[in-house]
């Protein structure tokens, strides 16, 4: 009664793993599903490929049954029978709970403090940025965060105007598969301010992304909205944890030009996620800042 339903669909049960399978896929390149609810009336046992597939999601997930289910012994989930239902709750959301908290607080604290004494850093860059003719000097790009949630990421202005609507006129000269883009000696990029990309300096705003819940210090990039049409079923697990400003791509193949490879290692992150991880790739992240990268995502 207090959810905002976003579509409903009637099925067979011998269909059950494909229609839930593709459904929700479908649905979750293009709204934030809180919810997951299953009716079945015949069924007794999830297969264990829907079983795999309805923890790999990271959602809230509500099965109603007519019958009392059987599950593998490594599905946890709370059970409540009701007017002769059995209802099956499980939440497997990766970021909650106390550990989530302690996360947070860390951005919180890391976040400020680095803007406060990166102030006069901060502001040098933005002069310097105004001088060679680039205004406004800050940007907001719409990137794809938490749960789907659409947000405004900031970063210092490194390109001419209007560089992101180029990418289609340029797509021919792109060097990075999937939803990377990149291309040697960008057109799109003011010269003076290369050295911004490389250090990554031009992502220090992103402190404010942070600072604001929309991001995190350590997870997978954020990538634009469009890029959803090359997730499938397993990667989109990556909406399930905050986006984050580095991670292990960047302290390992930061320069890849292969999405594969964004894909292993933000599945490794999202399946080994915890706090001594994110304080492990914050202290290589420094290293490997020396590594050259001026990629237009």
């Amino acid at each position: 009664a207090y959810r905002n339903k976003k579509l409903l669909v009637d099925f067979d049960e011998k269909n059950l793993s494909s229609v839930v399978e593709g459904e929700v896929n479908k649905l979750n390149k293009i709204v934030n599903i809180n919810l997951i609810v299953i009716r079945l009336k015949d069924t007794k046992k999830l297969t264990n490929e829907l079983q795999k597939y309805l923890i790999n999601l990271n959602k809230k997930v509500l099965i109603i049954s007519d019958n009392e289910l059987k599950f593998s012994k490594n599905f946890i989930y709370r059970i409540v029978k009701i007017d002769e239902k059995f209802l099956y709750y499980f939440n497997n959301d990766i970021q909650y709970g106390a550990k989530f908290i302690l996360k947070r607080l860390m951005d919180i604290f890391i976040s400020l403090t680095l803007l406060v004494l990166m102030t006069p850093l901060l502001f040098f860059i933005s002069i310097l940025i105004i001088y060679h003719g680039s205004t406004p000097f800050i940007i907001k790009q719409s990137r794809v965060g938490l749960h789907g949630k659409k947000f405004n990421m900031f970063k210092f202005k490194t390109m001419f105007n209007n560089s992101h609507n180029k990418r289609s006129d340029l797509k021919i000269l792109n060097q990075k598969s999937g939803p990377l883009f990149k291309i040697d000696e960008d057109p799109r990029i003011i010269k003076q301010l290369l050295f911004l990309r490389r250090y990554s300096l031009d992502e220090l705003p992103q402190l404010w992304n942070v600072v604001k819940g929309e991001m995190s210090l350590v997870g997978p990039r954020p990538l634009f909205e469009e890029d959803n049409e090359y997730f499938d079923k397993n990667y989109m697990r990556r909406l399930n944890v905050l986006p984050g400003m580095t991670g292990l791509l960047q302290i390992n193949e930061r320069n890849t030009d292969d999405f594969s490879i964004w894909y292993k290692y933000d599945i490794e992150y999202i399946e080994n996620w915890n706090l001594y991880l994110d304080i492990k790739i914050l202290f290589k992240t420094f290293r490997a800042l020396n590594r050259d990268d001026t990629s237009g995502k």
